[in-house]
């Protein structure tokens, strides 16, 4: 690498400019012997003279001159990139968003996003990917843009922005044969349960609850979504602990029912999830904007639908 301080070649500039070695000092505020100086050791640098005195003052060589134009060149480079602004424009772009969610996200949030991308982003465009523990990763590398849903604090670097409060709940077949419109400690340790394992989401949480207050499951079939659980419980006298977001979803068309669940359960928090290297990025900001808005939406709707009960 060039060893040269870049701030001497200011010295070649000026002189250009005014073809005066006082005049150069005065400009760059030196004294006229640090302009000779620095003049000095950058024509041993070029091994050439640079500027020879003339009766028109200081005028440069064929070299100076060359050397000129390419310092001219690099520095409205710099100035470009020193005032370059990125501009998103949600309108036009044809950007792909990775987001990173639980399958309860993909049922809660996908269609009202794509629902409001289709208003005010039309060739934006979304690829869902599952939670996994290469979540952090992809996050810090680029190659996901967001992570939604129940998801903990994932550590320095991270950042992550509260989207709404929800509670978990019992949801059982409609027509139960034991369990009519409420459920006890008792029931719901006798009855046979469905568990959902998502490593890295807030059912871990929900685990380490039952655990601690020693409440006991005696679980049938292990899955790792939610994809089919609505299916299973309408059909059969298994039960589930689901969020009321997305019980309120599966019960739809379904003989399933919600009930409140018999032991206190702490409310949990959706999120969205991202590194803080993305965090001034405009369409990274633009789309969490959206998302947050999403949720800003939905918590109005059910206050108003709340006051009117």
């Amino acid at each position: 690498m060039t060893n040269i301080d870049l701030k001497l070649l200011a010295v070649v500039s000026e002189l250009h400019k005014t073809r005066s070695v006082s005049q150069t000092a005065e400009n760059l505020a030196l004294s006229q012997s640090a302009v000779s100086m620095n003049l000095a050791k950058l024509r041993k640098h070029f091994n050439d003279p640079l500027f020879v005195r003339t009766s028109n003052g200081m005028q440069p060589t064929p070299y100076a001159l060359d050397l000129i134009g390419e310092l001219k060149r690099a520095g409205d480079i710099l100035q470009a990139a020193l005032e370059r602004r990125v501009v998103f424009d949600p309108t036009t772009s044809n950007r792909m968003f990775r987001i990173c969610s639980t399958d309860i996200a993909q049922f809660t949030v996908l269609p009202a996003l794509m629902m409001r991308l289709r208003q005010v982003a039309p060739s934006v465009r979304i690829d869902m990917l599952s939670i996994s523990s290469e979540t952090p990763r992809m996050l810090e590398s680029g190659e996901a843009d967001l992570a939604i849903g129940l998801i903990p604090q994932m550590g320095a670097g991270f950042c992550q922005q509260k989207l709404v409060q929800g509670r978990f709940c019992c949801a059982v077949r409609g027509d139960h044969p034991r369990i009519k419109t409420s459920i006890s400690t008792e029931q719901f340790q006798s009855e046979l349960h469905i568990a959902v394992t998502m490593s890295g989401t807030g059912y871990e949480m929900l685990e380490k609850t039952l655990e601690a207050q020693k409440i006991r499951r005696t679980v049938a079939v292990r899955v790792p979504s939610f994809l089919g659980v609505g299916g299973v419980i309408a059909a059969t006298d298994y039960v589930a602990i689901i969020t009321e977001r997305l019980g309120s979803i599966l019960s739809v068309g379904r003989n399933l029912k919600l009930l409140p669940l018999p032991f206190s359960v702490p409310p949990f928090m959706v999120t969205q999830n991202w590194h803080e290297r993305y965090s001034l990025e405009p369409a990274h900001q633009w789309l969490r904007g959206v998302i947050s808005g999403l949720f800003k939406d939905e918590v109005a709707k059910d206050a108003a639908a709340a006051r009117k009960r």
